[in-house]
């Protein structure tokens, strides 16, 4: 199963928060809406439901609530390939992968 990069980000002077599949295009994207952000931590996971969980785990909010058929999906390789690409340095993302540097 591919493990991908998510990235939480904080904007506003840490009054807004995201988390999503990292690239670099969402990131220019999320900050064109909501001005600069600052890398808060990331979390790797399979799914969009899993990094959730993670990243309510991380935030203290409890269990997070998943939508069946969206959420629980695992994803594809080429979400994968891109941010391989992106993030070349991410030994996390390759090890998880089983890809040796």
């Amino acid at each position: 199963m591919i493990a991908l990069r998510h990235e939480c980000r904080v904007f506003k002077d840490g009054n807004g928060l995201a988390l999503w599949v990292a690239s670099i295009q969402g990131q220019a994207t999320l900050e064109r809406i909501d001005g600069p952000s600052h890398l808060a931590y990331v979390v790797y996971a399979a799914t969009q439901e899993d990094a959730m969980q993670q990243h309510h785990d991380r935030q203290g909010w409890g269990p997070y609530v998943p939508v069946p058929g969206l959420t629980d999906q695992p994803y594809e390789a080429e979400t994968l390939r891109r941010q391989l690409a992106e993030y070349p340095d991410d030994e996390e993302l390759r090890r998880l992968n089983g890809i040796n540097a």
